[in-house]
């Protein structure tokens, strides 16, 4: 395994690949999302998106022409099987053998995600992660990935996010199947949490070299007014973001006060079945990926609505979030915010990490996404993304300090590579270190003053990134 400090960036199939129906691919839930009238936000697709598909050799030799040493991206599970399960295309299955060739070719290490969102169009329909049936279909997705290219990948990801990506499918509403239901998010959430640890399990039946873990979105909780109330809040708060995803796929075992509250809430919970426990247990992975991008101010929550809103506009607007009988959000009026309402805050990443070495001491971690998403100009054929370099300073900085304090981090991916589909928020918030030419004819590629900036950053600090590390290998 590679003994160095990874850095890198990261896309998703469906946010960069495009070739949409090329190469033998079948049809994703967000293939169907996209073309139909539910989509009403930012009405466009991942159709073409960045044409990552005819492009991937450009852009893998820029990473690491920019001083990357590592790549994560996603398999779209459509390429491997068409249909879900069963038929294999090996259209498919060939052309990611090429891109994790090209990976090495330039001395990039790949950090491959099994699943980013993109499921199957047919699994989606008989009920997608609320039917338990999806667990046995994703394993045997993930045996054919793990028996094709485990030899030549160091590193997994199961599951990309099954926290936010629930919440947005049950709570906001804006992921497909575009429901507000919050029993049928635990459902889902289980059945992916399931679904990785059984995929761990197979991973390492076949002893394959190298680390599998799950991504989660996770974010340090803060209080504004340090009361009892208010700290009820965080730890609710905490519950649903972060603990609720992260103990079962490290300790194996839910929070037994998150059982009693969703106990509690009359959740309906026999999809919770006897075996499950075991699964969990056998099922832990090696490393926590980490998904950071800001901080959470916990308040108690003013009565038992729940009432989720999401900004996918970029017009500053604010907007509510309320579990109710949990905790509420509030904000920092003091803290920059981009107009997607997300705060600047790079200390919360140390925050984060801390948290992270005090609850799972055990486990190391990779900080899979890192980035801020706003509007991008071209100027004299130039992109001057100052705010994108001072925010990525101050989370490398942190992150430095906390692996000082102790904390075991193996690697650090900006989000994104280059400017990719943006879920729901289309193609003007713009997160890569590459800019993207939408309207012409190839797709020009243009390296943004933030990729030379983290070139810079890392041949200053690959050195003392590695002599943090290397005690764990």
């Amino acid at each position: 395994m590679n003994k160095e400090f990874l850095w890198g960036s990261a896309t998703a199939a469906y946010q960069c690949e495009g070739g949409w129906k090329e190469g033998g691919k079948g049809l994703s839930n967000w293939d169907v999302f996209c073309h139909s009238e539910k989509n009403s936000v930012n009405p466009v697709t991942g159709d073409v998106a960045c044409d990552f598909y005819h492009h991937y050799e450009e852009d893998i030799r820029m990473l690491a022409e920019g001083g990357q040493n590592a790549y994560r991206f996603s398999i779209a599970w459509t390429r491997i099987l068409p249909d879900g399960t069963g038929r294999k295309s090996q259209e498919g299955i060939d052309f990611y053998h090429r891109v994790i060739d090209t990976c090495r070719k330039y001395h990039v290490e790949p950090l491959v995600t099994l699943y980013h969102y993109d499921l199957p169009e047919s699994i989606y329909e008989a009920g997608g992660w609320e039917n338990r049936n999806i667990v046995e279909q994703f394993v045997e997705y993930a045996r054919i990935c793990f028996e094709e290219y485990g030899q030549k990948v160091n590193y997994w990801v199961t599951i990309n996010e099954p926290n936010y990506e629930t919440l947005c499918c049950y709570g906001f509403g804006n992921y497909p199947p575009n429901v507000k239901d919050l029993g049928r998010r635990w459902r889902a959430m289980h059945h992916m949490l399931l679904a990785s640890a059984r995929a761990v399990a197979v991973f390492r039946e076949l002893k394959l070299p190298g680390m599998v873990g799950l991504v989660s979105d996770s974010y340090p909780i803060a209080v504004l007014t340090d009361n009892e109330a208010h700290r009820k809040a965080a730890h609710m708060a905490d519950l649903f973001f972060n603990l609720c995803v992260n103990d079962v796929c490290v300790k194996g075992a839910y929070p037994q006060d998150f059982l009693d509250q969703l106990k509690k809430d009359g959740y309906d919970l026999s999809y919770m079945k006897e075996e499950d426990p075991s699964i969990f247990a056998d099922g832990c992975v090696d490393y926590l990926g980490i998904n950071a991008y800001n901080r959470y101010i916990a308040e108690p929550a003013d009565g038992p609505e729940t009432n989720l809103g999401v900004n996918n506009t970029g017009d500053g607007k604010k907007t509510k979030f309320q579990i109710g009988n949990w905790f509420s959000l509030g904000e920092d009026s003091e803290m920059e915010k981009t107009p997607w309402g997300m705060e600047i805050n790079p200390r919360s990443i140390y925050d984060l990490l801390m948290d992270l070495k005090r609850l799972y001491p055990q486990i190391p971690v990779i900080i899979t996404e890192n980035g801020v998403g706003n509007y991008d100009e071209v100027v004299d054929g130039q992109i001057h993304d100052q705010y994108r370099i001072a925010y990525l300073e101050g989370y490398v900085d942190w992150i430095e300090r906390a692996m000082e304090d102790g904390c075991t981090v193996l690697g650090y991916f900006v989000w994104s590579t280059m400017d990719v589909y943006s879920w729901i928020n289309g193609y003007k918030k713009r997160y890569g270190l590459v800019y993207i030419d939408y309207d012409s004819d190839d797709l020009v590629r243009i390296p943004k003053d933030s990729y030379y900036w983290y070139k810079n950053k890392i041949q200053n600090r690959r050195k003392s990134f590695n002599g943090k590390i290397h005690s764990i290998y």
